[in-house]
């Protein structure tokens, strides 16, 4: 009897060894993992030269890695697992907190190296604004904290949070654009201003929410009506509706660990109470809602409900040429901004340059000519000069 149950086992192990690489081959195959957050490899191509120096070989390996079959459902297993055994970290987030924070390593450096960089690409940043002021217009370079940054705090006093250095790149950043007379608007130091409340960022997700990102629409409002003397008239709270969404929210931080963390985040709007009446094109697309909205208040919301998500190029325009034009650009950050920004303005485009590639954004400006031309950038990318940070 337990010779038979070795050799079933045996047999099972070396089934397991033929079918998963082939159904791991077989596919299907994503080229992004929606938990993980990240790109996922491709297979490599076949050469007599990649063969014979072992890299085609190292690069098989790590397709199988990044593809074998039940490959979520596997690491799905293995968080939940950690969580039962109760560790801090999982996935690299912290998780026995009311945050879900990055957990960060304790290598640390001098901060040197910040402030020729942050002066090499304020003039870059200058350079541009000089564009904009040529015509008329008015730039405006918009820097948001992490989550990480903003729940510093909340890292148990043996882990690193990172402030830091944060501190370090918004300081001397901040400094090189006053230098160059690049109008920055640090919304960390507005944040901290008005009491850095919680409800301005997710407990589960890398962004801020709904609340922290009206709070900066009117903060920028401000900021650019005081560039053009005071002309700029902007709606103010009492002309929005706001609303919570019921549904369940899916944060950023809470996919890596496979929606597996009880979160009571949700997804706040922001709605003009006067109608307006507008057209949207979306990469050319007629699009004829501003958010995404959920069908049933059962569906997971993530934060892709504000503008749907990351859109390459988005222009609304409101049929009202009294009222000025803008260009807001940046990453993931601006989407929110831009779902009540637009109600301010008779045309309102949006670029994110990880998308867009037809023209450069000083080719844009130049095509277009907005009033005002806005750069959202989060503190970790102020030194990026690709995508959207990009000043050509």
């Amino acid at each position: 009897m337990k010779r038979k149950a070795q050799i079933v086992f045996l047999s099972l192990c070396a089934l397991a060894l033929v079918l998963v690489p082939l159904l791991t081959l077989i596919g299907p195959h994503k080229s992004v993992s929606y938990y993980e957050q990240r790109g996922l490899a491709k297979f490599p191509e076949l050469s007599r030269e990649a063969v014979l120096d072992g890299t085609y070989f190292s690069e098989l390996e790590t397709v199988y890695k990044d593809h074998i079959f039940q490959r979520d459902r596997i690491l799905k297993v293995n968080a939940i697992a950690e969580l039962l055994l109760g560790r801090v970290t999982v996935n690299n987030i912290i998780v026995n907190s009311d945050k879900l924070l990055d957990s960060f390593g304790f290598l640390r450096w001098g901060l040197d190296y910040l402030k020729p960089e942050a002066e090499a690409i304020a003039a870059q940043y200058a350079s541009l604004n000089g564009m904009i002021t040529a015509y008329g217009g008015q730039f405006c370079y918009l820097g948001l904290p992490q989550q990480t940054t903003y729940f510093a705090d909340e890292y148990p006093a043996y882990m690193d949070s990172r402030l830091w250095h944060t501190t370090g790149i918004r300081d001397i950043f901040g400094a090189a654009m006053e230098t160059q007379g690049v109008p920055f608007l640090n919304m960390y130091a507005a944040f901290q201003a008005a009491g850095q409340p919680e409800e301005y960022y997710y407990d589960s997700d890398h962004h801020s929410s709904g609340e922290g990102a009206f709070f900066t629409y009117l903060t920028l409002m401000e900021q650019l009506s005081a560039q053009s003397g005071g002309e700029l008239d902007y709606l103010t709270e009492e002309d929005f509706t706001k609303t919570t969404l019921k549904n369940p929210f899916l944060g950023s931080s809470n996919r890596k660990l496979y929606g597996l963390w009880d979160s009571a985040d949700a997804v706040t709007l922001y709605t003009p109470k006067t109608e307006i009446a507008f057209t949207r094109y979306d990469n050319g697309v007629p699009k004829n809602s501003i958010n995404a909205l959920p069908y049933t208040e059962e569906e997971v919301t993530t934060y892709s409900v504000y503008m749907g998500g990351d859109v390459a190029e988005t222009v609304i325009q409101t049929n009202r040429p009294d009222l000025p034009s803008i260009l807001i650009y940046g990453d993931s950050f601006t989407n929110p901004l831009e779902s009540v920004l637009w109600a301010n303005f008779n045309e309102t485009r949006t670029l994110d340059y990880r998308y867009y590639t037809a023209k450069s954004l000083r080719a844009y400006i130049e095509e277009y000519r907005p009033d005002y031309v806005v750069c959202v950038r989060d503190e970790s990318t102020y030194f990026a000069r690709t995508g959207n940070g990009r000043t050509d």
